[in-house]
């Protein structure tokens, strides 16, 4: 499988042998980058691909197992640095929590904080010298990128974090964009958003820092166009994913897709993306339509008349849509419907399998039978199931839950 940022594609297949040695024949104008070889759930060897032989042997196929690399420079650089990486970030981790709990006067934690030091110094150095020695391969680049970043011993916690924040994209050259056929940029930018979480701040003070990150990102990435689209749609899917709307609705409002020169295709999709997202914004009015439902009956967004209406995109194959559907008929049940009404829009493209999972719910239920392809599904953008939306009386967005938790509470007024 084809490794692009937090995207895999599948390339080629092949059978293993009784012994389970397997091959795979290239073309010769196949693509360098990182792949992986999946021989199962949780099963992949990591290689990278740089138009040469590359052979290899393994006690198995899962993180823990040991790889040794019989043939390909680029793989022995790599698993030279991810074996070095690992066992001593493992090493770190622990002398951390003895620097943490042992008593600072101690000759012990003095000899801890010595190791310590030696460790990080063993990982940087090395890293160094894998990437200077070999300045011509994929390896290199990526290492360059991956190598962890420590602040000076003499600083406090918090000051300890500023410095990597600070220093964090030292070494990362947002040009170059074969780091874009790995997963080593995005997860560095997942890094660095992490590095901006502090115990003790409030849910508000947290997304402060989030989007002080996001401008830190974006200006990194807008140096080449095809790394500044990436990170963009990597950032919108990532927050998507999380439910930070309000890190979506400020990359709409701050990106610079219009100042890129080169229209592509993909920057066409993006704008697009930024201006649906600005559209059904928390404090936007949600677009008015219209639909027939399962009764016959045409119904208008507009003309409902209840202090609060939820718009639930659903799907009857959806776990996650089956879930959260008796928390909304619990609240529906105990409403009347000048206090709440429920719209519930199907993207099943199959009738019986829409009314197979109806048949409890006595809300507005639609079902345009055309899949993701429905004119209100694209007109709401929506591409994940379940999408929920929470009006108040003039059909102003509310708030946009995720799931059930989220839901109830924003139904509790929590």
């Amino acid at each position: 499988m084809r490794i692009i940022g937090e995207n895999q594609k599948i390339v080629d297949t092949a059978v293993s042998s009784a012994n389970g040695s397997f091959e795979f024949q290239l073309d010769n104008d196949f693509p360098m980058g990182m792949y992986v070889i999946v021989g199962g759930a949780k099963k992949m060897i990591e290689i990278l691909y740089n138009r040469e032989n590359i052979r290899f042997i393994t006690s198995g196929m899962g993180a823990e197992d040991n790889v040794q690399v019989i043939e390909s420079v680029e793989n022995l650089i790599w698993y030279d640095y991810l074996y070095l990486k690992g066992l001593n970030q493992y090493k770190l981790e622990v002398i951390e929590t003895i620097l943490l709990n042992y008593p600072p006067d101690d000759d012990y934690f003095k000899t801890s904080q010595e190791k310590y030091k030696q460790l990080q110094d063993m990982i940087t150095n090395r890293s160094l010298e894998l990437a200077n020695n070999n300045p011509e391969t994929f390896a290199s680049r990526l290492i360059m990128v991956d190598k962890p970043g420590f602040a000076p011993s003499d600083l406090s916690d918090i000051e300890k974090q500023e410095f990597l924040i600070k220093h964090h994209f030292d070494n990362t050259d947002f040009t170059d964009t074969l780091l874009l056929r790995s997963n080593i940029l995005t997860s560095k930018i997942v890094k660095f958003l992490s590095l901006h979480q502090r115990p003790g701040l409030s849910q508000q003070q947290l997304e402060d820092r989030l989007l002080i990150a996001v401008d830190v990102i974006l200006e990194e990435a807008i140096v080449d166009q095809k790394v500044y689209e990436s990170v963009v749609e990597f950032l919108i899917k990532g927050f998507e994913a999380i439910g930070f709307e309000r890190g979506m609705e400020y990359i709409a409002e701050q990106n610079q897709l219009s100042e890129l020169c080169i229209n592509t295709e993909r920057k066409a999709e993006l704008q697009n993306r930024m201006e649906l997202i600005k559209k059904l914004a928390i404090g936007k009015i949600a677009p008015d339509f219209s639909v027939t439902d399962i009764n016959g009956k045409m119904i208008s967004l507009s003309e409902i008349n209840s202090e609060k209406t939820i718009l639930v995109f659903w799907a009857s194959w959806c776990p996650h849509c089956i879930e959260i559907m008796p928390v909304l008929q619990e609240f529906y049940g105990a409403s009347t419907r000048e206090e709440l009404e429920i719209i519930a829009i199907s993207v099943d493209s199959e009738e019986a399998d829409f009314l197979s999972e109806v048949n409890d719910y006595n809300w507005i239920n639609v079902a345009e039978l055309k899949g993701w392809d429905g004119p209100t599904i694209l007109e709401y953008g929506i591409h994940a199931t379940p999408s929920i939306f929470i009006l108040d009386k003039d059909k102003k967005i509310l708030s946009k839950p995720t799931n059930k938790v989220s839901l109830r509470n924003e139904l509790e007024g929590k």
